[in-house]
């Protein structure tokens, strides 16, 4: 998946932008009429309420009128009410007493006046809410073990996921709702969140609804509100500046906002041009015309199955770690009375970029747009018999690539059923066996960035609170058992101000939720890049030490360690089941007060005794190292500052740590590196120990 965003960070990812909202969105909780009750979004058919909570329940209706929600029973029952009134700005708010668990079906009614709501199919139990960027955001079904997992969960797992979305100022709502789990939903569920939500039905079993709220490549003051964090010290000026910038854009004549548009857009035009001349310049496939020329296993080509990510699929193995550009081709019978029609081509996502043509006819192409789904119109003059050979040109820029849509759906069919019948009016499946072959081998060749559709500096992906207008602030208040958070790669270059920034977002974020102090789980970053032979190297070592000092420092949160799930080849590592079972971990013990471990080992204090550093640790029950291995992972440093791969010895809960050459230790590092892949020191409990460096004091955040 190319690695690229609007910012200037090299840890990106989506590609497909959604529209961009200026103005406050307040008709989608029903506000065309002011007379008219509703209820806000969030609370629709299929959702869990949190149990054992007082619940917000909020909406809009006349002003001055009574308003009664109601909780009932699949015997009509009533087992829980409330009452309350409407404000003099038409909105109303309540909170229903506390609801006991249930995964029997309830009913949710809103009475104001001769009106009434009902949200059905409701269940009670725990929810939570999942944010950060893609590795939160990435789906079931391209995750290892993906389609026997969705096929598992059982529908007492429901998941609200909000579309991507920027705003300037905090929206009352978002379209979207909440899905039961099933076989097809949940492959397009977060992954990390579904894992957790699984273990924690499963140990407490109790319906789990989750808020999946996140956006790939997305910063993390994206996600922080700019009213709570203007306050901050460390950010004051820098968001004083953004909100000065945007009444500035604001005071700009429409004539100018569009001219600004236009020009932008006309660049980006320009651009993709120039960018498929050169990749066309450089691709053998093109010049040779592998689009429809003869394929044979002599010619370099082999059959795979498609669709599936590179490597995932039989006859695809070779692909698992390419990047680059790849070409396939395969050839169906449709029926002949689509001879001489306009047919409509579905293939799915594709990652990243692609060209297809249907009988040497390019039919469309799309640029950079790796969650998009391509869905292309076949000329009439291209089909010319009942046998069609459709080629696709894809271009995967980094991480993992190919045709990853979903099977059922990657499908030719008649733009027009007129005239068929109803046997020749079905569409012809395009999945199972192609022909491929490698073209340019090489990642990194990133597509230009579309324009988002405005210009207004308040819609920038680094500017605090815009995502967190749109999407979070709409459902904040509703009610959740806590967060769990896997976000960072996209800060990683300022990992010095992210041990200010993630604080202040958990703290903001409560504030805004109004539930106190909720339990908030953090996903510690997982191995990416070439394991280095340097003892100490990579940003990513000191963004994670930004994350374990938010855990020593920030009350209700709990740390999931995740170095050896990681990928060296791929910042979306498809291990997402050890994931969510570690933050389930976290939460059974901490929150649920189940027992058992919650925590891999966490560095508490260094002490030297003569040419050694020992080393104590919290969460040491049973330290050990992998499979009993040498423990690994470990440099040290005398007072010349320059570490050296160490030895280190397990006794009992300590680390003993030290050099040949080294007789004045002053420093210890653990894991300091992007790839730690030395690193094997865990607890009894299997869970691996943080990375920490004890030249990096533990700071208390500002406030």
């Amino acid at each position: 998946m190319g690695k690229r965003s609007v910012t200037a960070s090299m840890y990106n990812y989506p590609m497909h932008y959604a529209s961009i909202v200026v103005a406050t969105l307040t008709c989608l909780i029903s506000t065309a009429h002011a007379e008219q009750l509703s209820l806000a979004l969030v609370f629709g058919d299929h959702m869990v309420l949190q149990r054992a909570i007082p619940l917000p329940v909020w909406g809009k209706a006349p002003a001055g009128q009574a308003i009664r929600v109601e909780v009932f029973d699949a015997a009509d029952k009533s087992v829980s009410m409330v009452g309350g009134q409407v404000g003099s700005d038409g909105r109303w708010r309540v909170q229903l007493p506390p609801l006991l668990a249930s995964a029997s079906p309830l009913t949710l009614r809103v009475t104001c006046g001769s009106e009434s709501i009902s949200r059905r199919d409701v269940l009670v139990g725990e929810v939570w809410l999942c944010g950060g960027q893609s590795n939160m955001e990435w789906p079931i079904g391209a995750s290892h073990g993906g389609a026997a997992f969705a096929a598992s969960l059982p529908a007492t797992v429901r998941c609200f996921t909000a579309p991507h979305d920027m705003a300037v100022a905090p929206l009352e709502a978002q379209p979207a709702e909440w899905l039961v789990a099933t076989a097809q939903n949940a492959q397009n569920f977060t992954a990390v969140g579904s894992w957790f939500a699984a273990k924690i039905q499963e140990s407490l079993d109790v319906p789990v609804g989750l808020l999946s709220i996140n956006w790939g490549g997305s910063l993390a003051q994206s996600w922080t509100p700019a009213d709570i964090a203007i306050k901050h010290p460390v950010f004051s000026k820098r968001i004083t500046a953004e909100q000065a910038l945007g009444r500035a854009y604001e005071q700009r004549s429409a004539a100018e906002k569009q001219l600004d548009l236009s020009n932008a857009s006309a660049a980006y035009d320009g651009a993709i041009a120039q960018y498929w001349k050169t990749l066309q310049g450089q691709e053998p496939g093109f010049a040779q015309q592998w689009k429809s020329a003869r394929v044979d296993a002599a010619d370099g080509w082999s059959t795979g199955e498609v669709p599936g990510e590179h490597g995932s699929t039989v006859g695809t193995e070779s692909l698992a770690k390419f990047d680059g550009a790849t070409w396939w081709r395969r050839t169906v019978s449709v029926p002949q009375s689509w001879v001489g029609r306009d047919l409509r081509i579905a293939l799915g996502p594709i990652d990243d970029s692609d060209i297809a043509w249907v009988n040497g006819t390019e039919v469309g192409r799309t640029t950079g747009l790796h969650s998009a789904s391509r869905n292309y119109v076949v000329p009439a003059a291209a089909v010319l018999s009942s046998a069609i050979d459709v080629a696709v040109f894809v271009l995967d820029t980094g991480g993992a690539g190919g045709m990853t849509g979903q099977a059922d759906r990657m499908v030719i069919r008649p733009a027009s059923t007129e005239a068929l019948s109803a046997a020749d009016a079905k569409p012809v499946s395009l999945a199972g066996e192609w022909q491929w072959k490698r073209g340019l081998e090489g990642g990194g060749n990133f597509a230009p960035s579309p324009p988002t559709g405005t210009s207004h500096p308040l819609l920038a992906w680094n500017a605090f609170g815009a995502m967190w207008n749109a999407m979070m602030a709409p459902v904040a208040t509703y009610g959740i058992r806590g967060a769990i958070w896997y976000q960072g790669e996209s800060n990683a270059d300022n990992a010095q101000e992210y041990r200010q920034l993630l604080p202040l977002l958990i703290r903001a974020w409560r504030a805004s939720w109004q539930q106190g102090d909720f339990p908030f789980g953090i996903v510690q970053l997982a191995g990416f890049q070439a394991a280095s032979e340097n003892p100490v190297e990579g940003v990513w070592s000191e963004l994670r030490d930004a994350q374990l000092n938010t855990l020593r420092f920030v009350p209700a949160c709990g740390l999931a360690v995740t170095l050896d799930v990681g990928d060296a080849n791929d910042i979306h590592p498809r291990d997402k089941k050890s994931v969510g079972n570690r933050l389930a971990q976290w939460a059974l013990a901490q929150v649920y007060g189940k027992g058992g471990e919650s925590s891999g080992p966490i560095f508490l204090s260094a002490v030297k005794q003569g040419a050694t550093m020992v080393l104590t640790f919290d969460h040491a029950a049973g330290l050990q190292s992998v499979g009993g291995a040498p423990v690994g992972g470990f440099a040290i440093a005398g007072s010349d500052g320059k570490f050296e791969w160490a030895n280190a010895t397990i006794v009992g809960s300590t680390v003993i740590v030290s050099h040949p050459k080294i007789t004045d230790p002053t420093a210890v590092r653990y894991a300091w590196s992007c790839n730690p892949v030395r690193a094997n020191l865990i607890n009894g409990a299997g869970l691996p120990a943080s990375p920490f460096a004890t030249d990096r004091p533990a700071t208390l955040p500002t406030h």
